[in-house]
């Protein structure tokens, strides 16, 4: 109570807290939170040792979107020396919470911009800014905007491609190094590649999987092509900056998991040139057996198999 009526010039206070509001809040807000299996807050004491010298959690819960706006403040004795190592620890431990613990895809802060600081400390430690609401707040007699930075859940995901994802495709698909490990080397005109990417998009025996971190982390891209009812294809290709870090076996086992138990009679078959060895791993390391070599378009090639038998 004290600490959030010293410090109301940045929160969604509108008048001093008393005793008899705080302890209505616990009684009446606070102590029914645990009876809740989706609680809309989840609320925790910040300590040092055993002093308490903050308090936050999430609130504004949203189960169906699995997202929840970030609450902190601290001991106003610390904010001008200790407010950047406090809100970074602070940040650390409630994103374990949101996502380790309770699976959320975001968590974001809604910040009156009366506190340039905190938008440093936000996006050191990765989160986006996006979006301001311009004149959203109404402080000290003049208008203020309001800054949304938020962070996503840092588990690999996957989506269907849609059309908007055309132009990033056709950059990895014409990386200077993806060109050279592929079976047709010459750069792809935009033109062409719209078209194809268009025509894959509509052909129900072509998958693709668009992976991912975050709505601006695209890691790389997974395309199963069905050939028949017992044979499929996979091509797959990482984003440069994602390269070295062992994600590849993640997606081509993430995505091959999803095709065959969709496609459980179909064997996915995995053609590598032979200068190519480290996809070769990726590739064994997400459970692909190595059949031996085969001549495709001329290039002496690694053949690998899943089938979910």
């Amino acid at each position: 109570m004290t600490w959030r009526n010293e410090q109301m010039y940045h929160l969604r206070q509108s008048s001093l807290l008393t005793e008899e509001d705080q302890d209505y809040y616990f009684q009446n807000i606070v102590s029914k939170l645990f009876d809740l299996d989706q609680p809309g807050q989840v609320l925790f004491s910040y300590l040092d040792g055993d002093t308490c010298i903050g308090y936050g959690g999430l609130v504004h819960i949203n189960w169906i979107d699995r997202n929840a706006e970030i609450s902190f403040i601290m001991n106003t004795e610390l904010e001008r020396d200790h407010f950047q190592f406090h809100w970074k620890a602070y940040l650390g431990l409630i994103e374990k919470v949101a996502f380790s613990g309770l699976s959320l895809h975001k968590i974001y802060t809604f910040a009156f911009d009366l506190r340039p600081h905190l938008y440093d400390v936000l996006e050191s430690a990765d989160y986006c800014k996006e979006a301001i609401l311009k004149d959203h707040c109404f402080f000290d007699g003049q208008y203020k905007d309001v800054l949304i930075h938020s962070k996503w859940n840092p588990k690999l995901m996957f989506r269907k491609p849609i059309k908007s994802d055309a132009k990033l495709y056709l950059e990895w698909a014409n990386d200077p190094v993806v060109r050279k490990l592929s079976y047709q080397s010459d750069e792809i005109s935009y033109e062409s590649h719209l078209k194809w990417f268009e025509t894959k998009l509509n052909d129900e025996n072509c998958i693709m999987y668009l992976f991912y971190f975050s709505p601006q982390k695209h890691v790389g891209q997974i395309r199963i092509q069905k050939l028949d009812e017992a044979n499929a294809e996979i091509g797959v290709s990482i984003d440069k900056h994602f390269r070295g870090k062992g994600l590849a076996s993640e997606i081509i086992s993430k995505a091959s998991a999803d095709f065959l138990e969709k496609h459980k009679l179909c064997v996915i078959n995995a053609y590598i040139k032979e200068e190519n060895i480290s996809s070769c791993k990726g590739f064994e390391k997400a459970g692909y057996i190595f059949l031996g070599m085969k001549d495709i378009k001329g290039a002496n090639s690694f053949h690998y198999t899943k089938s979910i038998r």
